[in-house]
C-alpha cells in the first residue's frame, strides 16, 4: 500500500481532498496532512511518501521550494500541484522541475482522482523497474562471485567431451567466462597436481578445505602473473591450466622451478606430499588426451615422491587439417560410455562404407582416424583407464589404417572392441582393488594405517588408490578407517567386558579423550553410555 501526503494552508481545502474524495478503491494505505511546507518536510523525514498533492501558493515557503527539497530528500516521491489561473506560470515551472502533473483550482475531485490514479500506476511501474534493476545488480554480483566455479565447470565439461567440435560455442564460452583463449588459436599447457599423502589426519571436510587452499597456492606460485587457472577435476585431482596465445613459448625450466617451489611449500606449510606432472602445449581440443597422458604417468609412478616431472615429448603438436563434414564423435562417445559398442560398430561400418562409395580422399580418412582416436582417449579418461592399457602401440600407430576405407573400417572396429572390453575389465578390476583395500583395513585396524601402506598392499600409486576408493565408496580412506574402528569398538563394548581404555588402545587410539569424543560424535552416546545400553548380559 502507498502513502499520500496532502499539503494546503487552507484547512477546508485540505480536508476536502483528504476526506471529501473516496480513496478506498485505490491502493493508498496512509493519507497524511500538512498545513505548511515545514510540516510537510517533517512528515517526509519520518517516513516514505509515495505521492504528494500540494498547493503551490502558500505563505512563508511555497510548493516549488517543497519540490526542490523533495528532489534531494525523496526523489522517488511523485508530486501533483494545485494552482490557480492567476499564477499558471508556477505550474509550468513545476512541470519543468519534474512534477508529475497539476490541477487547476477550483479543484474537480474526479479530475484529481484520475490524475492520482495515473500517478499510482507510475509509482508501481517505477517500483517494478527498481526491483528489476536491484535483482539485475544482485545477479551481476552473484555472477562475479560464481565466476571461478563456472570456469571450473567449463573445463570439467570440456575434459569430459561435452563441447564436441563446435568452435563457435567454445568461443562464446571463452568470452563469457573471460578466458583469454580462442578455439582456433588458443593453446593450453596442463600441469597435473597429485596429492600423494597427507601428513596429518583429516576428515572429508578438512581435506576439501586443504585441497582448496592447495589450488589457491598453486595458482599464485605456479601461474604467477601468467593467465591461467587451477581446477579441481571430477576425478579428484587438481589440474593447472596455463593459457597461451598462438605465439607464446613458455620457459619450461622456469616453470619447473616454480613447480618445485610449490612442492616445497606443500611439504612445509600444508602438511602434504605433492608431485607435479608438466604436460605439452596443446590446442584446446587436444587437452583431454594431454591430460590422459599425464594421468598415465601418475599411475605408473609408484616409487618417486614429491617430484616434478616434465612429460613433454618432441615439439609442438601439429596443426589440425581443414574442417570437413564428419560424424558426431561426441554422440559416438556417448554410445561407448553406455556400453552400446555394437551400435557404435554399426555406425562406423556405415560411415566407412559411405567413404568407399564417395571415393573419399586420404585427408578425409586421416581426419576420421584422428577423430576416433580422440574419442577413445576421452572415453578412456572418463572410464579411468589408460589408453595404453586398452590398445597396443601398434593399434595407435597403425598408419596402414588409412590406406583404404576398408582398412579404416577394420582398424576402427578392432580398436573400439578392444577399448570396450578394457573399460568393462577396468570396472571389475576397480571393484576388486577396493575390496582388497577394505579387507586390508579391516585386518589392520589395530595398526597406524596411512595411505602409503594401504596403496602398497594393492601395488598401486597412493593418490590413485585414494581417488578410486572415494569414487567407488563415496568415502575417503580416513573416513572409512574411522567408521570401521568405531564399528569394531561398538561390537567390543557390547560383547566383551574389556576396559574401554583397552579397547581404544587396541584400535590405535592413543588418547582416550579423543576416542571418547569421536565415538560420541558418530554414535550420539559416550562409550560408557553405549555399553550400558547395549552390552549383552554375561
Amino acid at each position: 500500500m502507498l502513502t499520500m501526503l496532502v499539503v494546503d494552508d487552507e484547512l477546508y481545502a485540505l480536508k476536502g481532498i483528504t476526506q471529501g474524495i473516496d480513496w478506498s478503491d485505490l491502493p493508498i494505505g496512509t493519507i497524511l496532512e500538512a498545513e505548511s511546507v515545514a510540516e510537510a518536510k517533517a512528515h517526509i523525514e519520518r517516513q516514505t511518501v509515495d505521492l504528494l498533492i500540494s498547493d503551490i501558493e502558500m505563505p512563508e515557503a511555497n510548493g516549488l521550494e517543497l519540490l526542490r527539497y523533495i528532489r534531494e530528500a525523496s526523489p522517488q516521491t511523485l508530486t501533483v500541484f494545485l494552482t490557480g489561473h492567476a499564477r499558471f506560470e508556477y505550474a509550468q515551472e513545476a512541470l519543468h522541475m519534474g512534477c508529475f502533473d497539476y490541477v487547476l483550482k477550483p479543484i474537480d475531485h474526479d479530475v484529481l482522482k484520475g490524475i492520482v490514479t495515473r500517478a499510482i500506476e507510475e509509482v508501481e511501474r517505477r517500483r517494478e523497474q527498481a526491483d528489476f534493476e536491484k535483482k539485475l545488480d544482485d545477479y551481476r554480483r552473484q555472477w562475479v562471485s560464481q565466476l571461478p566455479i563456472l570456469v571450473d565447470r567449463f573445463w570439467h565439461e570440456l575434459l569430459e567431451g561435452r563441447f564436441g567440435r563446435s568452435s563457435d560455442r567454445l568461443d562464446r564460452e571463452f568470452a563469457q567466462l573471460d578466458i583469454p583463449l580462442t578455439a582456433e588459436k588458443g593453446r593450453v599447457l596442463p600441469i597435473l597436481l597429485s596429492v600423494e599423502q597427507w601428513d596429518v589426519e583429516l576428515d572429508s571436510r578438512d581435506e576439501s578445505i586443504m585441497e582448496y587452499a592447495l589450488r589457491k597456492a598453486a595458482a599464485e606460485t605456479i601461474m604467477g602473473e601468467r593467465a591461467g587457472t587451477v581446477v579441481q577435476d571430477p576425478g579428484e585431482f587438481s589440474l593447472g591450466l596455463l593459457y597461451l596465445g598462438e605465439s607464446d613459448t613458455p620457459d619450461r625450466q622456469a616453470l619447473m622451478g616454480r613447480c618445485r617451489q610449490f612442492v616445497q611449500a606443500c611439504r612445509d606449510y600444508f602438511h602434504c606430499r605433492v608431485s607435479c606432472y608438466i604436460g605439452s602445449v596443446v590446442s584446446v581440443g587436444e587437452l583431454p588426451a594431454a591430460v590422459e597422458r599425464l594421468l598415465q604417468l601418475e599411475r605408473a609412478n609408484v616409487t618417486a615422491s614429491q617430484v616434478v616431472i616434465d612429460a613433454a615429448v618432441g615439439g609442438e603438436e601439429a596443426q589440425g587439417g581443414q574442417s570437413i563434414a564428419l560424424p558426431s564423435f561426441l554422440e559416438w562417445g556417448t554410445l561407448l560410455d553406455n556400453g552400446r559398442q555394437d551400435e557404435l560398430v554399426r555406425a562406423i561400418e556405415a560411415t566407412t562404407d559411405q567413404f568407399a562409395r564417395e571415393i573419399a580422399g586420404r585427408e578425409t580418412l586421416e581426419l576420421f582416424r584422428y577423430g576416433l582416436l580422440h574419442l577413445l582417449y576421452q572415453a578412456a579418461f572418463r572410464a579411468g583407464v589408460s589408453i595404453y592399457e586398452a590398445l597396443d602401440p601398434s593399434d595407435l600407430g597403425d598408419t596402414q589404417a588409412i590406406r583404404s576405407p576398408l582398412a579404416l573400417k577394420t582398424w576402427s572396429v578392432r580398436v573400439v572392441r578392444k577399448c570396450a572390453e578394457a573399460f568393462q575389465d577396468k570396472m571389475r578390476d576397480s571393484s576388486a582393488i577396493v575390496a582388497k583395500v577394505q579387507s586390508f583395513i579391516q585386518d589392520n585396524l589395530q595398526a597406524e594405517l596411512n595411505r602409503d601402506d594401504i596403496a602398497r598392499s594393492v601395488f598401486r600409486n597412493p593418490a590413485y588408490v585414494s581417488r578410486l576408493f572415494r569414487k567407488e565408496t563415496g568415502l575417503s580412506l580416513t573416513d572409512y578407517i574411522t567408521q570401521c574402528r568405531i564399528e569394531r569398538a561398538k561390537r567390543l563394548l557390547a560383547e566383551t567386558n574389556d576396559k574401554i581404555s583397552r579397547i581404544a588402545e587396541d584400535l590405535s587410539y592413543v588418547h582416550f579423550s579423543y576416542f571418547a569424543k569421536l565415538f560420541k560424535k558418530m554414535t550420539g552416546l559416550s562409550p560408557q553410555e553405549y555399553r550400558k545400553k547395549h552390552q549383552i548380559m554375561r
